[in-house]
């Protein structure tokens, strides 16, 4: 499962130096202050995420493999908002039938 968190990547990877006072020496209250920020809005959006029901999850993959945030989806019309429903109903569809292929034994994909 593959979680992904623009803050929890951007308190990874951004700001490492700390910032340095006038004096030269670094100020690491401020550094602490900022890698506290960025963890609690990570930890935020981990909560948010482990609240969403599985097929929530999942229609927000989709979305995301499709290029698509849920506000560019919320903004759409309906007919835009069905057809890229179908898109992400038919998303699944096709990696049920890969899996249950891949499955010894396994029977038609119409049974699904």
């Amino acid at each position: 499962m593959k979680i992904e968190s623009k803050a929890l990547s951007d308190s990874l990877l951004a700001n490492f130096a700390p910032k340095k006072n006038g004096d030269g020496t670094a100020d690491f209250g401020a550094l602490l202050k900022h890698a506290e920020t960025k963890q609690s809005e990570g930890a935020a959006e981990l909560e948010k995420y482990l609240k969403m029901t599985p097929a929530e999850r999942m229609t927000k993959a989709m979305l995301n493999k499709l290029g698509i945030s849920q506000a560019d989806f919320d903004a759409m019309t309906p007919e835009q908002q069905a057809a890229i429903t179908a898109k992400i109903t038919q998303m699944i569809r096709e990696e049920m039938e890969q899996k249950m292929a891949q499955k010894p034994g396994a029977t038609s994909a119409n049974a699904i």
